[in-house]
């Protein structure tokens, strides 16, 4: 099973990106155990960022981690812009790309799996990842729809946001055993690994990678992970479930490169963000 971070990605107090902070931001992520990231996804602000600025993530990203241990978003509204993301982010050294399904404007089925068709046709010889969020993109994918896109040539996996493990079974059920499936359910990631998922993306893990390395760690060495549970519920809620503002508030915390997010957001309470202080205190003891 993979533990991969969902980055945040950082700002200067003008709100610019932080191109210096990129690379002490990865390796920080690297040290602290995590082998793979997801860079410039929903965690990262990716609807906040221009393709120039988002390729200077990935290629930050690819720097540190190398093209086998990132996960590239290149997910984008329309299938032109993401199939140029997608180009630009393959000649940059990314072999495994992920895109989120087609945002604003709700895809049908048909529309998805050609969207997914054309970017695996924009790089033949990546790995590309489909990504599921219908919270945030509107669109949806049904197990039957996720087992034709699993079935285009270059198709490698899926990431499914906002399911349970239980939601997610019958979409285990109906594609093959080698199309990898992660989720980004925070909470779930021991029964995730009993379910058969590939892994975890998880955006709580830029800020307490710790009970997730642990716990991926145990899974992988057949030894039981149920102790590292409450460390990962305590983690989850610090963060208010995954809010933009903890999130980057607290990798700031942990005296990494972050700024404000870019996204509209309304900002934590101080009474939030003590408790955030406290538990990132207590995590790095």
């Amino acid at each position: 099973m993979q533990a991969i971070c969902a980055a945040i990605t950082p700002f200067d107090e003008n709100g610019d990106l932080d191109a210096d902070g990129l690379r002490p931001l990865f390796e920080s992520i690297r040290s602290s155990g995590m082998d793979h990231v997801f860079a410039a996804g929903t965690t990262g602000e990716f609807t906040a960022l221009t393709d120039e600025e988002r390729l200077t993530v990935l290629t930050a990203a690819l720097e540190v981690f190398g093209s086998e241990g990132v996960y590239a978003h290149i997910g984008a509204a329309s299938t032109r812009q993401a199939a140029r993301l997608a180009r630009a982010a393959y000649q940059a050294g990314a072999r495994r790309l992920a895109a989120i399904t087609p945002y604003y404007v709700t895809a049908g089925p048909v529309s998805t799996v050609q969207h997914f068709r054309a970017l695996t046709e924009a790089v033949p010889h990546a790995e590309v990842f489909a990504y599921v969020f219908p919270q945030r993109a509107t669109t949806d994918v049904s197990p039957q729809t996720l087992a034709e896109i699993a079935a285009l040539p270059g198709m490698a996996g899926a990431k499914l946001s906002g399911r349970s493990t239980a939601e997610l079974k019958p979409y285990l059920a109906a594609v093959p055993d080698d199309f990898a499936m992660f989720s980004g359910a925070d909470r779930e990631v021991i029964d995730l690994a009993a379910a058969g998922c590939a892994g975890i993306v998880s955006g709580v893990s830029s800020v307490f990678p710790e009970p997730f390395v642990r716990a991926v760690s145990m899974i992988n060495s057949g030894t039981d992970p149920s102790s590292c549970q409450p460390d990962i519920e305590k983690a989850v809620a610090a963060l208010g479930g995954g809010d933009m503002h903890l999130v980057k508030a607290g990798v700031g915390y942990r005296g990494l490169p972050s700024g404000a997010p870019r996204v509209s957001t309304d900002p934590p309470s101080e009474k939030d963000l003590a408790a955030l202080r406290e538990a990132v205190a207590a995590a790095r003891r």
